[in-house]
């Protein structure tokens, strides 16, 4: 009878967590990965998604997919293509999928928001009606919400170190050798700085063998703002008109500067043999060969470089500098892609069973709390640490405790497990959260801030201290017919653009055929592509 009972009771537990499991909603959740040595692998058991699930009452299965960028785009590209598709798509869309999110939208792929988020989803709505800038850049032009993405409040350089990663640099060091004593803010400040690095020998080494500024990775574009433009479209800040950036007088005078710093050897590494910008491993090279004094830099580079750096030299050191003056004493900032929205974006696809589920996950995602989970992890002390099995590796152990004046910080315990999880890629450690993933939240510059290098966070905020006028708004994009209608032959006029550009800083064609190059872009129909990203911004502006 013991038995019979036992084995009830029994029954009876196991129909009990039956129904429990049954009770919780499941979606599948596509996600663009990293490393494929332990991505897959680690998702499932991230804490603090596992508590985002616990909130929503949702249980993810994941579809992680990780290789190189050409090997995974094909994956993505070939799931589009099967018609069949996972309840959650999260991708760099923007960059692999021709036409962006709207295009997926007009391709029957995912399915518009509006009424998802007046419905089930109350903490979001509250955050859009709270941020109007930042609803106006996350809708279309016909006012539909078509994906999430992390979204950043951009109002103080400490807000913006979440959005902002590169920037000019260069060797504190030299310019200690050569004398200088100031970071240089303006053009000839910097014409002053590349002489000096080349011909008093601030490596040391006896040679005039120093590379004053190393081109590579496209280098000479972030020397653009100082000239008020920007590569391809930007908002003109006198006018608040639409221009491109090669098309333009003031193209000229960047080109004129650029070309004179050439013929006098203060910059170097531009083009590949083949003709081609260099790519950045030829920058690196010159960097650790001591050789470089000055280049475009990634915010980590105080950690990925520096020491390699200063086993050549142990006097070496790194710093960062501001955005250049224009002729008016302003300061812009370029290339950033900054906007409040991130380059990944989170969408539901029209095979979605659940909407509601995935609505109430991805809700969670944008609550305080839930920003911290997708961040920091789990608060030291949480019982999901010891009521659930799948988070048995954590030993009981938190990610973060909170002091008593609000301020966040890693657990010993987070901060010696996470040095396995790094896979040279990617600035950031994986940690629970596996924070370097682009997640739905708000915010999160204090997870940056407490956790990276100080000259990371501080490189940063320098370069977020710049107006980010100039910049065409990232939230915009062009659909596939309006490119089309506007330059049917854009892909030439970008051959023709870097062609004439190497030419002109090269010396091989002289400036005074400038406008012979203006001419030449009018007849491609550079004015047509103006006037279609002009018609984008003025219904932008309009919303």
């Amino acid at each position: 009878m013991k038995k019979i009972v036992s084995l009830l009771l029994a029954l009876m537990m196991l129909l009990a967590m039956g129904s429990t499991a049954l009770a919780t909603d499941k979606v599948t959740y596509y996600v663009r990965g990293g490393s494929a040595e332990y991505e897959p692998y680690i998702y499932p058991g991230l804490v603090g998604l596992l508590k985002i699930q616990e909130m929503a009452d949702v249980e993810i299965e994941w579809t992680v997919v990780c290789g190189s960028g050409d090997e995974i785009k094909a994956q993505y590209l070939a799931m589009l293509s099967s018609g069949k598709y996972p309840d959650v798509i999260q991708w760099v869309h923007r960059y692999d999928y021709v036409g962006d999110v709207p295009q997926l939208y007009a391709d029957g792929i995912i399915i518009e928001l509006n009424d998802v988020i007046d419905k089930y989803m109350p903490n979001y709505k509250a955050l859009l009606e709270a941020n109007p800038d930042v609803a106006k850049a996350l809708k279309d032009d016909e006012g539909r919400y078509l994906y999430f993405t992390p979204i950043n409040p951009l109002n103080t350089p400490d807000e913006r170190v979440s959005a902002i990663w590169q920037g000019l640099q260069g060797r504190k060091d030299w310019m200690e050798n050569v004398g200088i004593e100031e970071l240089p803010t303006t053009i000839d400040g910097w014409y002053e700085m590349l002489v000096a690095f080349r011909d008093l020998d601030p490596n040391g080494n006896g040679e005039q063998d120093e590379i004053p500024f190393d081109a590579g990775q496209s280098g000479l574009r972030y020397f653009m703002p100082a000239f008020d433009i920007l590569n391809g479209a930007y908002v003109d800040p006198d006018t608040g008109k639409v221009g491109f950036g090669e098309y333009s007088q003031n193209y000229k005078e960047f080109l004129e500067t650029m070309n004179k710093w050439y013929s006098e050897g203060l910059i170097k590494d531009i083009w590949a043999e083949d003709g081609s910008l260099a790519p950045a491993e030829v920058k690196d090279a010159a960097i650790y060969a001591d050789l470089a004094g000055s280049w475009l830099g990634l915010s980590n580079y105080w950690e990925q470089r520096l020491p390699q750096v200063l086993e050549k030299n142990p006097n070496a050191d790194f710093v960062a500098f501001p955005w250049i003056e224009d002729a008016q004493g302003r300061t812009y900032a370029g290339d950033y892609d900054i906007g409040y929205g991130d380059k990944y974006s989170t969408c539901i696809s029209v095979d979605c069973k659940n909407v509601e589920a995935v609505a109430r996950l991805i809700d969670a995602m944008f609550t305080e709390e839930g920003t911290n989970c997708t961040t920091w992890g789990i608060l030291d002390g949480d019982p999901i640490l010891t009521s659930r099995e799948d988070t048995a590796w954590t030993k009981g152990n938190g990610t973060y405790t909170i002091d008593e004046n609000g301020v966040k910080h890693e657990t010993e315990w987070a901060k010696q497990i996470t040095e396995n999880f790094y896979d040279g890629v990617f600035a950031n450690k994986y940690r629970y959260a596996m924070s370097h993933v682009s997640f739905p939240r708000w915010g999160a510059g204090d997870y940056l801030a407490a956790t990276r290098e100080p000259r990371f966070v501080a490189s940063a905020k320098l370069w977020g201290e710049a107006s980010n006028e100039l910049e065409y708004p990232a939230a915009i994009v062009l659909s596939v017919d309006e490119q089309k209608k506007a330059a049917p032959q854009l892909d030439d006029i970008n051959e023709y653009i870097a062609d004439m550009t190497k030419k002109f800083i090269s010396g091989e064609e002289p400036l005074t055929n400038f406008d012979n190059y203006m001419d030449q872009l009018q007849k491609m129909g550079i004015e047509d592509l103006i006037a279609a990203y002009q018609g984008a911004y003025d219904r932008f502006m309009a919303r």
